[in-house]
């Protein structure tokens, strides 16, 4: 933060620069797309040697993570519906470009080679159940990592949206994935449909491969390991798709 006039996002990853203009270039497109929502709009990119960064203007507000589910959802049905009916432009990634794209599958199968057998079919099993959802889905402007954490509540209590680094032309549902996270299955069904939920259920099982497989574009060999224990562990304990499954 450089008090109230930016916000300079860094990036040391091994892939920094590919990284930065992804997102840099997505934050360009969201910032055109002709949002309700306050959001930050780029100013400008800078590459170094070892390094990428961006700078963005600042929302104000604060984070709120702890406010209830019943205080909050009707928020979230604001700015869902905001995402779901702004303009597709060019210049929006397709889905999981910040995970690998199109190889995403091949670098999920390269990770969890040596995560034993259940893990690697269940892995799998996953990927291909993401890829058949989108055979038939409509794309409309996606956040990627929607959520109270990415909300700022001003003075007045309006919401800003924050990091759109993963920000896409996607299926709508995978918005609703990460809610599922926060808040469990039965309360994001209680916004959205249920053949949204059932395909955010299973963009939900995917987050920690897509996670994992960022994390080994990115040459961040702990993250990747986090991210593969979190699939594990979600597997063995049947939340993969749900948390309050439990």
């Amino acid at each position: 933060m450089l008090g109230s006039t930016g916000v300079v996002r860094v990036s040391f990853a091994a892939n920094h620069e590919a990284q930065i203009a992804r997102q840099s270039a997505a934050l360009l497109a969201v910032g055109s797309a002709g949002l309700k929502t306050r959001i930050p709009k780029l100013l400008r990119t800078l590459t170094g040697d070892t390094w990428s960064a961006m700078a963005c203007t600042v929302v104000a507000g604060a984070h709120r993570a702890d406010r209830p589910w019943h205080e909050v959802r009707h928020y979230f049905v604001g700015i869902l519906d905001d995402l779901q009916g702004a303009q597709l432009l060019t210049g929006l990634p397709t889905a999981r470009s910040w995970c690998g794209g199109n190889s995403w599958p091949d670098v999920v199968e390269r990770i969890t080679a040596d995560s034993g057998t259940r893990v690697r079919k269940a892995a799998q099993i996953v990927v291909r159940e993401v890829l058949s959802l989108e055979e038939e889905v409509t794309p409309s402007l996606v956040h990627g990592d929607f959520g109270p954490h990415n909300i700022l509540w001003d003075d007045s209590g309006t919401p800003g949206l924050i990091d759109f680094d993963n920000a896409c032309a996607a299926d709508p549902a995978i918005d609703v994935a990460s809610l599922i996270g926060f808040y469990g299955a039965a309360r994001a069904g209680q916004i959205v449909d249920v053949d949204v939920l059932a395909r955010a259920k299973v963009y939900r099982a995917s987050l920690p491969l897509q996670v994992a497989a960022a994390a080994a574009l990115g040459a961040d060999h702990k993250l990747q390991s986090h991210a593969l224990s979190n699939f594990t562990r979600r597997l063995e304990e049947g939340s993969l798709h749900d948390p309050t499954a439990t």
